[in-house]
C-alpha cells in the first residue's frame, strides 16, 4: 500500500465536498479521509491510501481532477509515504 497526504488552507465548502466525492471514485484509491482542523476550520488535510504507488502516481500525473484541485487551491501540498504498517 501507498499513501499521500494533501494539505490545504481552506474551509469546507460545497465545492470542496463535490471535489472529494469525485475523488473517492478514483481507480486504485482504497481509502480517503477528509479531515478538518478541530481548532482551525481552514486547516484541511486529506489522507489517502492507495493499492500501490503506481495507482497514486497515475492519478497525480493524468487525472483532470488533480489539475482542477491544483488550479482552485494553489497552496496545496502533497507528501508521499510508503505504508509500513496498518490495522
Amino acid at each position: 500500500m501507498f499513501s499521500y497526504i494533501l494539505k490545504i488552507r481552506t474551509a469546507a465548502t460545497a465545492q470542496t465536498d463535490e471535489l472529494f466525492e469525485r475523488f473517492k471514485k478514483t481507480p486504485g484509491l482504497l481509502h480517503a479521509y477528509d479531515l478538518q482542523g478541530a481548532d482551525d476550520p481552514e486547516d484541511a488535510v486529506v489522507v489517502t491510501i492507495w493499492e500501490n504507488r503506481d495507482a497514486a502516481e497515475a492519478y497525480l500525473q493524468k487525472s483532470p481532477l488533480r489539475k482542477e484541485v491544483d488550479v482552485n487551491f494553489p497552496d496545496v501540498t502533497r507528501t508521499m509515504y510508503e505504508v509500513r504498517n496498518s490495522k
